[in-house]
């Protein structure tokens, strides 16, 4: 968690930033606020926060002179200044201290949120920088192994760009690699497995892929080595343009060999995603990224094969026109809270998605707007939804480890119907109420136009699930119901009083004395002046 602290002398403005963020989804701990320079260099002091929060003028110690103060203690805290003061003087100091951000008030939650995601980015750097170098202290001069490890997920995850200028001979000398002038390339190793579990046996299927991957490939590569990131093996090659052949053949049969029928009776599949060749160590870097991608594209070509580079175009205009149908069918079914309408038209999508070349990461980034337009119609349409936090985390985890496109849309559908089926239940144990406020609204309106979106508004429903549930609750439309409402205090003025039939319409809400008639004749059977010659 990245620690954080807010100082400004007024109160008001402390608890407007601790409201406009949320920080425990940015991954942040508020850890304190204070009130002056004085209070907040104390608490930088006790809590060693990430990031500093701060005003400029504050009594005591004002927030450059703060900021001064706790850089010569701890060179590595990040700050954003918030002021009411746009002097040039204070934004120049202010830089002069290496302050990233300066911000004028009022407060602007958007600008505030872009200032944060840049120095958490910073504090983020700083901190893999910070353990990456205390890892390799840790490391013993004859550790040959882990300091070529270190290396590569340094130059491949971390710090690409500070290699920039390094020469071979002086990486081989410093990291104990054995690089030549040819090609380089990184194969990205995928091992779906249908529990999608860390279990022992993933574990074991990984150490033998990385210890028959090195040893295969000894013989055919000036430097061979296997990088292992969570549940995904990258294989760093260097090797001669004589060798080009051999290396794919080699690596086939290496995918052969691991799919064979004991792997499979375990669950696992294994993918292998062969990134461009590039002629220096630098491209090693997109080497990564394209093999990454073509990795995905197992989830629509299918898993178990080896992908290489292609040049098969995706149609956007084709994608974006089916993508657009989709998501408007499937915000209507949302917006009912219709479960199996839902399911149709992620079944719909699927089917006609798989008839098309589409990218395997293009795809999953449609999943993922999808369930942000999931989120987004909940939201609007029914005011009462929220995200359920463990539930979008499992969905997280699930998508990324699908391994197909049947498992990407399972995810999907999964997600949006559990969903929609809790805030239902929850609804139903609310609804009752809500209905009780609604009849009640309507008691006190009835002679006014009432609409359906009115009174649904007035409880906090939008109108699609006011109709849904009011309907559900009193086993009538909320038409017939103001009807019938209408109607009985019609029936009360024409028993209890002499006035005209016109003017007991206009009291009860219907400004067309025909239409009420018709509608009064269809609730009891008889017309105005006939009710009251017999009730009266």
């Amino acid at each position: 968690m990245v620690r954080v602290i807010i100082a400004d002398d007024e109160v008001r403005i402390c608890q407007l930033i601790i409201k406009l963020i949320d920080w425990e989804k940015l991954e942040m701990c508020l850890v304190g606020t204070a009130h002056n320079g004085v209070e907040a260099l104390a608490l930088a002091e006790k809590e060693k926060p990430d990031i500093v929060i701060t005003d400029i003028r504050m009594p005591g110690c004002d927030g450059l002179e703060m900021i001064e103060k706790i850089k010569r203690i701890r060179n590595d805290v990040e700050f954003i200044i918030i002021s009411g003061y746009g002097e040039f003087e204070y934004a120049k100091k202010a830089i002069a201290l290496g302050v990233q951000e300066y911000l004028l008030k009022p407060i602007n939650q958007n600008e505030l949120l872009k200032s944060l995601m840049k120095v958490i980015a910073c504090v983020n750097r700083k901190n893999d920088q910070i353990d990456l170098e205390k890892d390799y202290v840790m490391m013993l001069k004859d550790d040959v192994s882990k300091t070529r490890q270190w290396f590569l997920n340094d130059l491949m995850f971390i710090n690409a760009r500070s290699y920039h200028e390094h020469r071979l001979c002086d990486i081989n000398e410093t990291y104990h690699f054995e690089f030549r002038e040819g090609l380089f390339s990184v194969a990205c190793i995928k091992i779906d497995q249908a529990a999608k579990i860390d279990s022992p046996s993933l574990q074991q299927l990984m150490d033998e892929m990385t210890a028959r991957l090195t040893a295969s490939i000894q013989n055919l590569v000036h430097e061979g080595e296997v990088v292992r990131k969570q549940r995904t093996l990258y294989l760093i090659m260097n090797y001669s343009s004589d060798q080009k052949s051999n290396m794919k053949e080699t690596l086939h049969q290496i995918l052969k060999q691991s799919n064979q029928m004991e792997g499979r009776k375990q669950g696992f599949v294994v993918t292998i995603a062969i990134g461009e060749e590039k002629q220096s160590l630098n491209g090693l870097v997109e080497s990564l990224g394209s093999a990454s991608l073509l990795a995905e594209d197992r989830i629509v070509t299918g898993s178990g094969s080896v992908i290489m580079p292609n040049h098969q175009m995706m149609d956007q205009a084709v994608v974006d026109h089916l993508y657009h149908g989709f998501s408007k069918a499937l915000t209507l079914q949302i917006e009912h809270l219709d479960m199996e309408g839902v399911e149709r038209a992620i079944e719909g999508f699927k089917n006609e998605i798989a008839q098309i070349p589409i990218g395997g990461a293009y795809l999953k980034q449609m999943i993922h707007e999808t369930i942000q337009l999931f989120h987004r119609t909940m939201k609007s349409s029914h005011t009462h939804f929220s995200i359920v936090s463990e539930k979008e985390n499992v969905l997280i985890r699930r998508l990324e480890q699908a391994g197909s496109m049947d498992e990407l849309f399972e995810a999907l559908s999964f997600h949006i119907t559990s969903s929609i089926s809790a805030f239902i239940e929850d609804g139903s144990r609310s609804g009752l109420k809500s209905i009780r406020q609604a009849k009640k609204y309507i008691e006190e309106n009835y002679m006014n136009p009432l609409t359906l979106e009115e009174v649904g508004t007035h409880i906090g429903f939008n109108s699609c699930y006011f109709s849904s549930v009011f309907k559900k609750e009193t086993g009538s439309s909320f038409i017939e119901y103001l009807s019938k409402t209408r109607i009985e205090k019609a029936k009360v003025l024409l028993k209890e009083s002499d006035l005209r039939i016109l003017d007991v319409s206009l009291m009860v809400g219907y400004n067309d004395v025909k239409y009420f008639t018709k509608s009064f004749k269809k609730h009891t059977g008889l017309q105005p002046n006939e009710y009251r010659k017999i009730f009266a």
